[in-house]
């Protein structure tokens, strides 16, 4: 779908439409746009003329397949005709790749950099439009780290500021000739300071020069500022590096001669070459050679040097494993391979094109800390791209939900609807019902047992209670029975069985006949409307709502209800018109305001958070669950909610906080608390403590083997094959009929490439476990393997199956979003396939 102007750019009252900006704006809210699209809204005439000047003065480029996209001369074009539209300041604003993330800190950050200065109001008005509270949080936050300040009034970037712009930019999906552009403003503030000490101190070779520039452009002076007063003795350190590169070998400027020549004291400099290189105290990574005890080079991560090892250090660490996993049990391979070879190699190539053989023992010494180093951010960076590294990326694709609910707690419960497409809507909402509830609901005991089966998610035993509870209510008791009525209903929502909840509710309630007095009623819309979202149905559910508003107007359930529909609708768009322009936050404030209890008061804050996380809002989501948090600091799933925004925001060590805190105040937690604060580890690249969790838990719960597939995950991420293979096995022969062992046994042989095996077992599991919460995941598993194996028919089956499947599941959005985006890639590669076979 292609977004197009609002009509009144498009056809404005009192002038010409202009063309440059209507072109400018459609192509810079789309990706890429074709003739066709542009044909749309400027007629084919004035398209070819304006289109080519556009291209001409090189705001547009003309890709592959005819299709057109905006340049990032193009997007400051295009804010400036904006700006010039509403008159003001001329200001530029970030691209629409920067502004969907929503995230404040690069917007402000991308602000104040690109404009030479800043004021508050630039940060509230379109297309920005930041709201107070998070603009207060986010400014302070930044000038806190010194990567802006504040004078007169006016916001303007720092030399901090300005690296941390620079590092900002590799988050985003720009593209090279943008990333370039923005680094030469940098480098043309640094000009004339660098020209300067050049001259001050003879600098002339160009290499020197270079390399002296590149650090100086990612190294902070801030950073050790307080400490190392002068900026000059700061830029001789990095000096000192940029002389001892491995490219300029045997020359070598010893460190008395270098700090006799550029004046500055031996012990600050290799206090400070110590500090960068072997404390790593910046984010760039340098590598050391020794060439003797007292004569050492040094290399940056991402220079020429580096990135060219990394390309043959890869090479044959990848030709080491697959050429052995070939010939595997054979006696084919005439040299076989281990490590030693493997190194042996890596050292004749490097040192034939890029190393002086000089060099070559002090490369041998640091090759092992190389190549962990590549192992760790090579698992960091990772992405679906290639079949190879989609499938390294499978096992781990489970780790956010983890995260946000109880760990492998395979649950019938969690099976997949009966309708055609099931939407996911958190249903501790429905926890605020509660209160209304239990004024009639007799004998309170037994109540109070529901509640606890619904949050120990035991559903089958609540419904034998709901009907147990009818004995007690006398048949003329038309409001207890409904009460009986609304919690089977909030049962059936837990079971995902939403559909039979709308059919059981309407069938025992006569909606025409609602009793205005009884509040008990507006509980029953409550469920009723939550069904049908479920499935999609926003008129339905929003016409119970405003029935809820229009009866009940002074209960808060009332317009927490309306806020849920519109909140839902707005992440789902089920009415795009109507999500434009309703979110339901106001519905939630409302309710908030009306509301006395507490317990209650939080979960509307949760809902409120989960829909501003959704919004991609990330810090107003994370003030509100905060907000909860402090309402009702006894909720275990609200920090969850929190450490769901925190894990999106890289906030590992915050997370880890919580975490420690959570496993004292919630102790009967402490199996899942672990198991998460494992993960994140992983995600710190902790490895050996994460393990020493997993197998101590093991120790403290030997019962659960559910914890011993955390286990196999965890040597899955350290390649111990052997182990694997044995433990998984182990599990199989002791529960042969579990069959999320089979499911996991069939990702094991993913991994190691042993397709026609995994077939095995993925077809096991669906013969055992057809219902299991899991199962999409395994059809879309299955049809990875066939693709691997050239089935493409099969393949297509059964990632159609997983893809339908996925629709159906009773999980989270992300979760939903992520299965389908798997889906989506293997269909189009396959697609791919067979236009060129």
């Amino acid at each position: 779908m292609v977004n197009y102007p609002p009509d009144d750019i498009i056809n404005p009252s009192l002038n010409r439409p202009n063309y440059e900006y209507i072109i400018l704006w459609i192509l810079s809210n789309n990706e890429v746009c074709t003739w066709a699209d542009l044909k749309v809204k400027v007629n084919k005439s004035t398209l070819s003329i304006y289109l080519n000047k556009l291209i001409k003065a090189g705001y547009v480029q003309k890709n592959d397949f005819n299709q057109y996209s905006i340049t990032s001369k193009g997007r400051e074009r295009y804010y400036q005709l904006g700006q010039s539209k509403k008159g003001g300041r001329d200001l530029s604003y970030p691209p629409k790749v920067i502004l969907d993330k929503r995230n404040y800190d690069h917007t402000i950050l991308w602000m104040v950099y690109n404009n030479n200065y800043c004021k508050w109001g630039d940060f509230l008005e379109e297309p920005l439009s930041i709201n107070q509270s998070s603009l207060s949080k986010n400014i302070n936050r930044l000038i806190e780290k010194r990567f802006i300040v504040k004078e007169d009034k006016e916001y303007r970037i720092t030399r901090s500021g300005e690296i941390e712009y620079s590092q900002m930019l590799t988050y985003y999906d720009l593209d090279r000739q943008s990333i370039l552009e923005e680094e030469s403003k940098r480098i043309s503030k640094l000009t004339q300071k660098t020209l300067n000490f050049f001259t001050k101190y003879d600098i002339n070779e160009r290499d020197i020069q270079f390399r002296f520039l590149n650090s100086v452009l990612k190294l902070d002076y801030e950073k050790v500022k307080s400490v190392l007063r002068e900026e000059e003795d700061f830029h001789k350190i990095l000096l000192f590096l940029a002389i001892n590169h491995p490219d300029d070998y045997p020359k070598y400027m010893y460190p008395e001669e270098f700090s006799e020549r550029y004046d500055i004291k031996k012990t600050t400099l290799d206090y400070y070459i110590d500090e960068i290189v072997e404390d790593q105290i910046f984010s760039i990574r340098f590598f050391k050679l020794e060439a003797s005890p007292d004569k050492f080079y040094y290399f940056q991560s991402e220079e020429k040097v580096e990135k060219m090892l990394s390309i043959i250090t890869e090479e044959h660490i990848t030709k080491f494993t697959y050429l052995n996993k070939l010939f595997e049990g054979t006696s084919d391979l005439i040299l076989p391979l281990n490590m030693s070879s493997t190194v042996n190699a890596i050292l004749e190539e490097a040192c034939q094109n890029l190393f002086n053989e000089g060099l070559k023992t002090s490369l041998r010494k640091l090759l092992p800390e190389y190549i962990n180093y590549l192992a760790y951010k090579i698992e960091r960076e990772k992405k679906l791209e290639g079949v190879s590294s989609k499938l390294e990326g499978i096992i781990w694709q489970n780790i956010p939900q983890i995260l946000q609910s109880d760990i492998y707690k395979t649950s019938q419960y969690q099976f997949i609807s009966e309708s055609e497409m099931n939407y996911y809507l958190d249903t501790s909402i429905l926890e605020v019902l509660q209160p209304y509830l239990s004024f009639w609901f007799k004998p309170e005991e037994l109540n109070l047992k529901i509640q606890d089966y619904l949050k120990s998610k035991e559903y089958d035993k609540a419904l034998r209670l709901e009907e147990l509870a009818k004995s007690f209510t006398k048949p003329e008791s038309e409001i207890k029975n409904l009460v009986l009525i609304i919690i089977k209903g909030i049962i059936l929502c837990h079971l995902n069985r939403n559909k039979e909840s709308i059919e059981f509710l309407k069938s025992n309630v006569d909606l025409s006949i609602i009793n205005k007095e009884e509040d008990i009623y507006a509980p029953y819309l409550f469920v009723l409307a939550f069904s049908h979202m479920t499935l999609g149905d926003i008129e339905n559910a929003l016409n119970m709502a405003n029935k809820a508003i229009e009866i009940y107007p002074k209960l808060p359930i009332s317009h927490v209800l309306r806020g849920l529909v519109l909140g839902y609708n707005l992440i789902y768009s089920f009415d795009a018109d109507k999500a434009d322009n309703e979110n339901g936050i106001k519905n939630i404030e409302k309710a908030v305001n009306l509301e006395s209890n507490n317990f209650n008061k939080a979960r509307y804050y949760q809902l409120q958070s989960q829909i501003l996380y959704e919004s991609k809002n990330y810090d107003d989501a994370l003030e509100s669950v905060e907000k909860a948090i402090k309402l009702n600091p006894k909720v275990l799933d609200l920090y969850n909610s929190k450490i769901r925004i925190l894990m999106y925001l890289d906030q590992f060590d915050e997370i880890i906080n919580i975490i420690d805190k959570l496993i004292v105040d919630f102790p009967e937690a402490e199996r899942n608390l672990k198991i998460k604060k494992m993960y994140i580890l992983k995600e710190k690249k902790n490895i050996e403590e994460g393990l020493e969790i997993i197998n101590e838990l093991i120790e403290k719960y030997p019962e659960d083997s559910s914890l011993i597939l955390h286990k196999v995950y965890w040597l899955q991420y350290l390649d111990e094959k052997e182990e694997i293979i044995r433990t998984i096995e182990d599990l199989i022969a002791k529960e042969p009929k579990m069959g999320i062992y089979h499911d996991t046994y069939g990702e094991i042989l993913m991994n190691f490439e042993e397709y026609e095996r995994a077939v095995k077992e993925f077809q096991k599991t669906i013969e055992l476990a057809s219902e299991e919460w899991y199962i999409n995941e395994t059809y879309i598993k299955l049809g990875i393997c066939y693709r691997e194996l050239e089935d493409f028919d099969l393949a297509i089956e059964y990632l159609r199956k997983g893809q339908e499947f996925t629709n159906k599941r009773f999980c989270d959005l992300d979760t939903k979003r992520k299965w389908q985006a798997i889906v989506d890639v293997y269909l189009a590669e396959i697609e791919q396939l067979e236009m060129e076979f």
